[in-house]
Order: structure tokens, then sequence, then C-alpha cells
């Protein structure tokens, strides 16, 4: 549902799920109901001289639901060489 709508890192060799905090599952989907994915990157932090791990904040909609089916934050590490990491980060 995502990998689709993400940005690409140009330098990135590898990336990691790395888990979800904070899942809320808020309104049941009933059989046959259309979802809709949103991911919006909340935070992007350096680890170390190869890694950076961005944050989303995730929310699954329901068609013609008020509430959502589930809130969450996604975790991700990617990972790139540490020579392509700029000068001044």
């Amino acid at each position: 549902m995502n990998y689709n709508c993400l940005p690409k890192v140009r330098e990135q060799t590898m990336g990691i799920n790395y888990g979800f905090d904070k899942v809320r599952f808020m309104t049941p989907v009933k059989a046959g109901a259309k979802v809709r994915g949103r991911f919006t990157m909340a935070e992007a932090r350096f680890r170390g001289a190869g890694m950076l791990m961005v944050t989303y904040d995730v929310t699954v909609d329901i068609e013609n639901e008020r509430k959502p089916a589930l809130t969450a934050s996604w975790l991700t590490i990617i990972q790139f060489d540490p020579k392509d990491r700029p000068e001044d980060a």
C-alpha cells in the first residue's frame, strides 16, 4: 500500500522495516469496504554515519466512515553509503 507513494532516497542501499508504535484500531472494516492509507513523514533523523530513521504517521481510512480504521507511527531505516551523506548533516 505504501512503497509506491513514498519518496525514494537516491543513495539508498537498503530499506528496513523497523516496526510500528502507537497502533490503534479505531473502527472495524466491514467486508467489501474500500480503504485508503495515508502516510505522512513526521520525523527523519540520522542514526549513525550511514543510517537515517524515518517516522511516518499512518492513517487507514474507510470509505463513508467518520473514524479511521487504524492510526499508527511507522518506523523505517534507510541505509546508505556514509560517503554519500551531506557534509552539513
